[in-house]
């Protein structure tokens, strides 16, 4: 598994170079945060393909011994008006410090309140992504599962 910190320092340096689609390892972990972010409008297309170019058919290409090393995911970045879509992605729970959070600590973050020591209250326009027993899924969604679990990275 790529780890978080890793995605989310990519995503964050390709924007501020102003860059308009990036490659980042292919993990389902990954696959699962960037399709997050492509579903609240922070990037506008993920596919999947190998370190040259996206593949023609999307993720439906097999994974062969040949393949698996070289697999990419693609992302093409959002920018309006020539100002980035995605402004910072914060790493929250790291290998070191794993961060996680019940329904009631994720639904006093919803609710702008400080959730403890590490869990900062949302802003407007800011998601906040979790591991949860329903997927990797945005805090909105967590929170009509109701569940917790570890609190990846927040994104405004």
């Amino acid at each position: 598994m790529a780890p978080v910190h890793n995605l989310c320092v990519q995503i964050q340096n390709a924007y501020r170079a102003q860059l308009r689609r990036i490659a980042v390892p292919y993990s389902q972990t990954n696959k699962a945060i960037c399709a997050v972010l492509y579903d609240e409008g922070f990037i506008s297309s993920l596919t999947a393909g190998d370190e040259k170019s996206p593949f023609e058919r999307g993720f439906e290409v097999p994974i062969t011994p040949d393949n698996v090393a070289q697999r990419k995911l693609w992302l093409d970045l959002k920018y309006r008006s020539g100002e980035p879509a995605l402004n910072a992605m914060i790493t929250v729970s790291k290998p070191s410090r794993k961060v996680f959070a019940s329904f009631e600590e994720l639904c006093a973050i919803a609710a702008a309140k400080r959730a403890g020591p590490l869990l900062k209250p949302h802003s407007a326009g800011q998601i906040t992504i979790v591991k949860s027993p329903a997927g990797i899924v945005e805090l909105k969604d967590a929170l009509r599962h109701q569940v917790g679990g570890e609190v990846l990275c927040t994104a405004y």
